[in-house]
């Protein structure tokens, strides 16, 4: 595989190893043990089959994986004879042949897909057409790994045959993919998402989920929705409507409190209340360079913007950039802690970076929109609307689709 750059937190091939306890929720997540085959592409490991082994006694596990020192290459001689190991790329065009298992054949798959965007190779549009998703991205040169191994995975299953993967944030929750949600729960029968919690993957505090789907069975009338807590225990389920999940898959995202989800009920959102979201105009880079202060989201002190930032009117004619002016809210659109930082705009023009957002409603509004993005139930709006494998983000959009409590359409 031509890799691009993976992670400093990951290995070279983009990997985040599986701690001992995702294994098992996602093992016993996809319920009733296989008889037949079983494939682990991209293996690394091997904590996905070790923990499925253990439980399918009956199956035929087959692992690949690129780099000859995982730790999945030494299954066979560990466990026994129900092992065989390739060492392989999974996104090889050959390799049905390299592995001796036809596509279509599997009854079961496990992956825990790489985070990284290989160079792209011809034979990637063929897997994605292959498995019926060609088109979820507008680009098909752009696909990540991750969903180029969900396309793998896909056409190695027979019909009927269930899938169980371990998926990022970004697939789960973000805008970018929401075409790849609407094709695996039309498609496929999506039966179940789990929100782990953040470190449960080694050198990352990443925000992962446990999927489970069985390949073109009839879709749900509902998924089920749940999470895992930080004791080990699982919520109860919440069923969502398949309609619903092109949207988002998230557990705490729809189990958030009415306020925090989207309108269904009267509740105005931003982009009704008329609002104008805008990204800061300065990189790092060019904010280091300016001779002027550039607000940037380590400078969020308090509720107001600190004195050093604010220029004369006068001053910001001169610069081309994106001002705020007064009475604008202004939120961090990255960061850890990104719902803590929230300012408001009391005078002056602020020159702004662009991890920074600038949220711009009318006069009237103003203070009721600050107020509900500085308490508790604003803190967690801002909080699940939010995403991200790393640091979290959260869009110009997610923010327009909020519920403002007190405005109604």
């Amino acid at each position: 595989m031509a890799l691009a750059t993976a992670s400093r937190y990951s290995d070279p091939y983009g990997r985040y190893y599986t701690r001992g306890g995702a294994a098992e929720v996602l093992v016993s997540a996809m319920g009733r043990a296989p008889k037949g085959v079983v494939i682990d592409l991209g293996a690394g490991d091997g904590a996905l089959v070790g923990e499925a082994s253990r439980r399918w006694t009956g199956a035929r596990f087959i692992t690949v994986d690129i780099d000859q020192n995982a730790g999945s290459s030494r299954l066979p001689e560990q466990a026994n004879s129900c092992f065989s190991h390739h060492v392989a790329d999974a996104l090889d065009a050959q390799l049905a042949q390299k592995i001796g298992l036809d596509v279509g054949a599997a009854h079961s798959a496990l992956c825990n897909p790489p985070y990284i965007r290989p160079g792209w190779r011809s034979h990637f549009g063929q897997i994605l057409e292959d498995a019926g998703l060609s088109g979820v991205f507008p680009h098909i040169k752009c696909v990540p790994a991750d969903i180029l191994f969900i396309a793998q995975n896909l056409r190695f299953l027979r019909p009927g045959g269930k899938l169980g993967l371990i998926l990022p944030d970004g697939i789960i929750a973000g805008e970018k993919c929401g075409a790849l949600r609407h094709a695996l729960t039309t498609a496929h029968r999506l039966e179940r998402v789990i929100e782990l919690p953040r470190r449960m993957f080694h050198g990352t505090e990443a925000k992962a989920y446990v999927v489970v789907l069985t390949k073109q069975g009839k879709p749900a009338d509902a998924i089920a929705l749940q999470r895992l807590e930080a004791d080990g225990s699982l919520t109860g389920t919440l069923d969502l409507a398949v309609d619903e999940a092109t949207s988002r898959l998230d557990y705490s995202f729809h189990c958030a409190p009415a306020p925090n989800l989207p309108n269904r009920r009267g509740r105005a959102t931003l982009r009704e209340l008329g609002a104008t979201i805008a990204r800061g105009s300065f990189s790092s880079s060019e904010r280091n360079a300016c001779e002027f202060p550039v607000f940037h989201t380590t400078d969020f002190t308090g509720a107001g913007v600190p004195r050093a930032f604010q220029l004369s009117k006068a001053r910001a004619a001169t610069i081309d950039a994106l001002f705020a002016e007064p009475g604008d809210i202004l939120v961090a659109r990255v960061g850890r802690n990104l719902e803590e930082k929230v300012a408001v705009v009391e005078r002056g023009r602020v020159a702004l970076s662009d991890c920074i957002l600038r949220i711009r409603v009318a006069p009237e509004m103003q203070t009721d929109v600050l107020n509900f993005f500085n308490s508790e139930a604003g803190r967690l709006a801002l909080q699940t609307a939010s995403h991200g494998v790393g640091a979290r983000f959260v869009t110009r959009d997610a923010l327009l689709d909020m519920v403002i409590p007190g405005f109604r359409t």
